[in-house]
């Protein structure tokens, strides 16, 4: 293992090999060198920020035009006109026309949680008309992911006049035309990979047709439900049914159950998603959805909420219902007024929520075997494929993410039943469009069916062409990107030890929301030494120490994990009076509280 590294621009590199094994690089910038420096003084002078934020803020591109919209995004300054969007004028006719006909409305959503905040955001909406609605969410096991006949006719029998599907619907031709074979009024609102023809239906939305030409595609389907509600309540206005100020619903209100798809959904948070977001946590912090405030509760949220509280603490309580337990727990807690209700549900998702995380361990520590496996037997995979009978279905998207973490390269993750027919989840990495190539791989026949985003896709496949699956996914990602790139850390900002104060953190919270698109940034540390180092929790494998920089500032500072990725966790041990660069981000300290700051370390190289 290299011992010395010298910090370095050449192509970016920082760090040829860290400890962990990783390389570290430079994020590349948007602009050239003299702009960044010239912009980075302008945002210090008229934003008073730290140095280290205007560079990086710099270096993204932005400029002093769009800075504030940056920092402070708006919907009324992102929220696109409704019309752009494919079949969306007939969709809120429809929707219109129901809305003041007081008919009934069968909505048919996904088991996740883009499925439960877009399916509890319209019946929201229509329930503030009078209007009854009526949700169906498909059992992931029983029924699979998708309109299925028997449900739309039960929607039907129930009374439901007109059906709309929300974050489903783009791939369901089969089901959608029996349904129109059977006088089945129906709206696709969908976000998903279109094919070049589209299902039967009354009127699809979905920016990801192919002839949509809004220019919002990497909105989740909560964001889409939510701009077709925008433009119903127009549609409202100009037939006389809503006057100006006698709406019933603010649908700033339900900014709450679209912030948290979005993130969720692992879509981009830039533009409308990122107004979405930051003005749907505010929502969030009002506590006035009854079903949100009680699985706030339950998830002891006691700080004030961010992304990250729709993302690790939120979000996968609304999924364990439909991975393991009740799919349709996630939109009754979401729409429901009724506190004893949403008592009750919230606990039922915390406890399958538990069940979750102990199923989820054991499939990934048998996923895991099997992927060391496949790797020691074949060192060139790209792309990797593990399967099993017994796996859990409803976890198996956690675990292909966790191997994609773990390995650096997509992987899928199948689960077969006793008949050898599998459903498969999977994650990718930058560069790898996970989406397109899974459908391509469908239309070949290879698949039984499949599709998703570009980061994250489903699939069902039969047993005996995962071989076939394994080399054409294979040989796609070697057309795509060729080798495997090795693991590698992008640091945004190099600051001294001085600078990780809590101005820096609050600037960095202004910054916020982060996710994919807008990395929180990673901060480099250079020539610092640790101090006090201790291998902390019930496994030994946290690294808890002091950073000092021989100048009398100091920082606590933790890395969760480090023990297992380090083949030499002695040259920790006895790092006295060595020197270190340090990647990672300065946070608050909550178990300290008041104004500490420590660093969350994600790599550490000799300097």
């Amino acid at each position: 293992m290299q011992t010395d590294n010298q910090i370095n621009g050449d192509e970016g590199v920082i760090v040829s090999q860290s400890l962990t094994g990783a390389s570290w690089k430079s994020a590349a910038s948007a602009v050239p060198d003299a702009t960044s420096e010239r912009l980075s003084g302008l945002f210090v002078q008229s934003h008073n920020m730290p140095h280290a934020i205007a560079k990086w803020l710099a270096n993204k591109g932005l400029t002093p035009e769009s800075l504030d919209v940056f920092l402070e995004p708006r919907l009324r300054d992102l929220l696109p006109d409704p019309s752009v969007f494919q079949d969306m004028n007939k969709a809120c006719a429809l929707l219109g026309e129901a809305i003041i006909a007081k008919k009934p409305i069968g909505i048919f959503g996904d088991y996740d949680v883009d499925g439960a905040c877009s399916a509890a955001i319209l019946h929201r909406f229509l329930q503030a008309f009078g209007v009854a609605s009526y949700i169906h969410i498909p059992d992931r096991f029983t029924e699979g992911y998708g309109p299925n006949i028997t449900a739309l006719q039960s929607l039907k029998d129930n009374g439901a006049e007109l059906i709309v599907t929300v974050d489903c619907g783009i791939t369901a031709h089969r089901p959608l035309q029996e349904a129109d074979e059977m006088g089945m009024d129906v709206i696709v609102i969908d976000h998903h990979q279109a094919g070049p023809d589209l299902p039967k239906a009354r009127a699809v939305v979905n920016p990801n047709r192919l002839d949509d030409e809004s220019g919002q595609g990497a909105l989740c389907a909560a964001g889409v439900v939510f701009v077709t509600c925008v433009g119903t309540m127009r549609y409202l206005r100009e037939n006389g049914h809503v006057t100006q100020g006698s709406a019933p619903i603010d649908l700033l209100t339900l900014l709450d159950l679209v912030a948290m798809a979005t993130v969720c959904d692992i879509v981009p948070l830039t533009s409308l998603n990122r107004a979405f977001v930051k003005q749907g946590i505010k929502i969030l912090k009002k506590r006035q959805n009854v079903g949100l405030r009680h699985l706030a509760d339950q998830a002891r949220l006691t700080t004030p909420p961010t992304s990250h509280s729709f993302g690790y603490l939120l979000g996968p309580r609304i999924n364990a219902g439909g991975r393991i337990g009740n799919a349709t727990l996630g939109a009754k807690l979401l729409s429901t007024h009724d506190d004893a209700i949403a008592t009750s549900i919230a606990l039922q998702l915390d406890d399958l929520n538990k069940q979750r995380r102990d199923i989820e361990a054991q499939v990934l520590a048998s996923a895991t075997l099997q992927a060391d496996e496949v790797i020691s037997q074949n060192p060139d995979t790209k792309v990797l494929i593990v399967s099993s009978q017994g796996w859990h279905e409803g976890v198996i998207g956690i675990a292909a993410g966790r191997l994609k973490d773990k390995y650096h390269r997509p992987a899928i993750v199948i689960a077969l039943d006793e008949d050898g027919q599998g459903k498969g989840s999977a994650r990718s990495i930058a560069g790898f469009s996970l989406g397109d190539t899974i459908m391509a791989a469908h239309q070949s026949g290879i698949l039984n069916g499949g599709g998703g985003h570009a980061m994250a896709a489903g699939l069902s496949i039969s047993s005996q062409n995962i071989e076939a699956f394994r080399a054409y996914m294979n040989d796609a990602f070697t057309k795509q990107l060729g080798a495997v790139p090795p693991p590698m850390l992008s640091i945004d900002m190099t600051a001294p030890l001085s600078a990780c104060q809590k101005s820096l953190v609050d600037w960095l919270d202004q910054c916020a929301p982060y996710g994919p698109s807008l990395r929180e940034p990673r901060m480099l540390l250079k020539n610092v030494m640790i101090s006090y180092p201790r291998w902390i929790g019930g496994d030994k494998t946290h690294l808890s120490c002091e950073l000092r920089d021989g100048t009398g500032h100091k920082i606590r500072a933790i890395a969760f994990g480090l023990r297992d990725k380090i083949s030499t966790p002695d040259l920790i041990e006895n790092a006295t009076g060595r020197q270190f660069h340090i990647a990672g981000k300065v946070k608050l300290d909550d178990y300290r509280g008041g104004d500490n700051v420590q660093f969350i370390i994600d790599d550490i190289a000799f300097a």
